[in-house]
């Protein structure tokens, strides 16, 4: 599953020491690890594994089990950081970092860089991670790591280095081999992801991450049935593990078999435990229902996530921009711009992290452009541009973020309706902006350049795509015309 390197990263077990120890002098460099506690060590071993294969909920017990026997266990500490969502997640994280000033320099470079990335600091991180792999030469988790922060940048060429350095160093690395899966699967490239995958599922037989990977890459190559079968096998290696069915939702909802999608949300939504999670279930939720074609129900479902009392900032502003899309889709601009509004008083009211503000911030600006220019308020787009390129400014190493620059000015030519100069903005987005690439084409269309839109859209089309907005673009580009039967 992708988002093992959103975040998750590993380091590796040296030994058990009470204090800064030091590598025999003929012996590579690895990173340290320091704690008072053998028992404390033996919780934290199993919370990476479980953490390594996307099993963050489970890995975070495990993780408390190692602060509680050894409340010094800094490096524990920062893994439970790791694997807890939203501001308590970075709280744990900023707390290891302040305690690591007198642990070795591996260890410590290890948590300040896990810090960076948390932050959304992807320059800082990438230079930090870097350092690591000098200074620790032989510790393939420190490659692991550096090329997954690559990755997160769209540096791909730099990122497969990392991470083949990584698997030279351990060949039975399956993290690296799932980092690698997906920077196939994110250039285009279903073949290599697969057998990338696979090489992951035969180093971890009884996890359920390697298996759901593997349905994903199946998925993009719309290898439909072999997919729904991955993901069913992750499922039964692992109850709690969620995300299997949400990716089996994907493969009913792509074949049009809408109730058989919503009945596996309903089994992925039973089977998280954290509300970060079901929040992230009900939100595919919303989309798909989008994409059938039903707006009410898509805000229903948003205004209830909103609702419920466990939500978290960072996860009421993510509805108030998913609503903003709803409404600019269904041309309520004005709704839309309001939504947007509330959305960005969040961001400003310091309640969500610097990584989630920097994303909402991003997400409502691309909502907040979109109503203008499909408003035709020229004057109010230029200004939301100019709010872009202070953003592009202060997140150069924010592929994202550049990505959104070039939406804003294609949506500034809409407004000035030069729908040609907006098709070549918009055909400038990352290629993962399945929103953005879905404008080109009709920007493209709409300017009497038929060949151009049509080359879009197989663009568009190629892979099938894991994400809830690509779910609702997928169904205005190319509409399910006949249900399959469910399995």
């Amino acid at each position: 599953m992708k988002r093992l390197f959103c975040g998750i990263v590993a380091l590796s077990l040296s030994g058990c020491s009470s204090g800064t120890t030091s590598p025999p002098s003929n012996q590579p460099a690895e990173i340290p690890i320091t704690s008072k506690s053998p028992e404390a060590i033996d919780h934290f071993k199993k919370g990476r594994t479980l953490l390594e294969n996307v099993r963050s909920s489970e890995a975070a017990e495990e993780f408390n089990q190692a602060v509680t026997l050894d409340p010094e266990f800094v490096s524990a500490r920062a893994y439970l950081g790791i694997a807890t969502p939203g501001a308590e997640g970075l709280k744990q994280l900023e707390q290891a970092t302040s305690s690591a000033a007198a642990l070795p320099e591996t260890e410590r470079l290890f948590i300040e860089a896990t810090l960076a990335n948390r932050r959304s600091e992807l320059g800082k991180s990438v230079t930090l991670y870097t350092e690591l792999t000098h200074k620790a030469p032989s510790d393939w988790r420190a490659y692991a790591a550096l090329g997954g922060e690559l990755a997160i940048q769209q540096k791909h060429a730099e990122a497969i280095e990392a991470l083949r350095k990584a698997t030279t160093l351990n060949p039975k690395a399956g993290t690296a081999y799932n980092s690698l899966g997906y920077e196939s699967l994110r250039q285009g490239d279903t073949t290599g992801a697969i057998e990338a995958f696979k090489q992951y599922a035969s180093l971890e037989p009884t996890e359920p991450n390697p298996q759901d990977s593997y349905g994903e890459a199946l998925l993009g190559a719309g290898r439909f049935d072999e997919a729904a079968a991955a993901y069913e096998k992750a499922a039964a290696l692992s109850p709690r593990f969620w995300n299997a069915w949400e990716g089996k939702a994907y493969v009913k909802f792509f074949t049009g078999d809408w109730a058989a999608g919503d009945e596996a949300l309903g089994k992925a939504r039973s089977a998280t435990s954290r509300p970060s999670d079901r929040n992230a279930v009900d939100e595919v939720a919303g989309f798909a229902a989008l994409a059938r074609g039903n707006a009410a129900d898509a805000l229903k479902r948003f205004d209830a996530v909103a609702k419920e009392p466990d939500t978290q900032p960072v996860q009421m502003a993510q509805m108030s921009v998913d609503r903003a899309l709803v409404y600019v889709e269904t041309a309520r601009y004005k709704e839309a711009l309001a939504q947007a509004s509330d959305a960005l008083q969040l961001v400003d009211s310091g309640k969500l992290p610097p990584g989630g503000a920097t994303n909402i911030r991003n997400l409502a600006l691309v909502s907040r452009i979109a109503a203008e220019a499909k408003m035709g308020q020229a004057d109010a787009a230029q200004k939301t541009v100019d709010a872009f390129q202070g953003e592009a400014s202060s997140h150069p190493d924010n592929p994202t973020v550049q990505s959104s620059l070039h939406f804003a000015l294609g949506m500034l030519s809409v407004a000035k309706k030069d729908l040609a100069g907006a098709a070549a903005h918009f055909a400038q987005c990352s290629s993962l902006d399945s929103y953005c690439r879905w404008q080109q084409v009709l920007a493209a269309e709409k300017a009497g350049d038929k060949a151009a839109s049509q080359a879009a859209r197989d663009q568009l089309l190629r892979v099938y795509q894991r994400d809830p907005v690509y779910l609702y673009v997928r169904s205005k580009a190319a509409p399910v015309k006949a249900p399959r039967q469910s399995n």
